[in-house]
Order: C-alpha cells, then structure tokens, then sequence
C-alpha cells in the first residue's frame, strides 16, 4: 500500500504516513489508533480515537508503544498490504 493508507478493524484505526520524528525523515510509520469510547481523543468519522502503537513501517517494530493492540491486528498488518 501506499502511503496514507487506511484500514479500521473493530476499535482500531490504523493508518501508514509519513513519520514524524525528524530522526526518520523521509520513512514511513504505521499508527495504529484505538477507539476511546468516550468524549476525548482524536475525532475520526465521529468517533474519538487515542494513539496505540506507532510502528516503523519497513519492519513492523515497535518505535512508540501507548496502549494494548489486539494480536490478530499486528498479525494482519503485511495481509492487509501494510
């Protein structure tokens, strides 16, 4: 896939951008949001959404880790074509 890329699987969100740390200038990370189900978060297609996981897209590896993601998500990342 390519960049800025979408997928939602159950409570997740899970997006492939351009990173933002400046150490990774020019490479790409996954961000995997997860539904807060309460009033407070980023707002996606009216629901609210908190930072889960950030993964380095090339290998998968964890750069930032917030929250608990589901293991079938992380399973499915590369069938997904992320």
């Amino acid at each position: 896939m390519s960049v800025n890329t979408l997928k939602t699987f159950g409570p997740f969100r899970i997006v492939k951008k351009p990173s933002i740390y400046t150490n990774r200038n020019g490479k790409c990370d996954i961000v995997i949001y997860r539904e807060t189900g309460q009033n407070w978060g980023a707002v996606y297609d009216g629901k609210h959404y908190t930072i889960a996981t950030i993964l380095d897209a090339d290998t998968l590896r964890p750069i930032r880790s917030y929250l608990t993601v589901a293991g079938d998500v992380l399973d499915n990342l590369k069938a997904w074509g992320f």
